[in-house]
């Protein structure tokens, strides 16, 4: 039986790499960028909201992406990363507030553009080249 035009012709699998990474892989948090983020939330001896400055939250401290991961918020500059109290599902917690209500939006830019600056300008660049 012949298979024609239209019958099984199986192809190899192409050998190169895929070019661009997904979006989980660009806005997945480093380890080195976790490290240096809770080293900057816990500059003062142990561990605070850096929102609120509470040592102790209700639930734990969550990592919040000041541009949203949902938006390729990248993961791998401590500027666009900060601890703040959780869970984000928290009606109370910062991390809600932050992602949820505009007035924490405006502060998550303002907070983003001061991170830059101690990264790039200030006395951040000691730690992160």
């Amino acid at each position: 039986m012949d298979n024609g035009v239209f019958g099984y012709h199986p192809v190899p699998k192409p050998e190169h790499k895929r070019g661009k990474r997904k979006r989980g892989q660009e806005t997945a948090i480093t380890a080195k960028v976790d490290k240096e983020v809770y080293r900057r939330a816990g500059e003062a001896g142990y561990t605070v909201c850096e929102h609120c400055g509470c040592s102790v939250p209700r639930f734990r401290f969550e990592r919040c992406h000041m541009l949203n991961a949902s938006q390729y918020g990248t993961g791998r500059a401590p500027w666009n990363i900060v601890i703040l109290c959780g869970p984000r599902n928290d009606n109370g917690s910062c991390h809600h507030w932050a992602d949820e209500t505009t007035e924490g939006r405006d502060w998550k830019a303002r907070k983003q553009a001061e991170l830059y600056l101690y990264y790039t300008a200030g006395e951040g660049r000691q730690y992160w080249q």
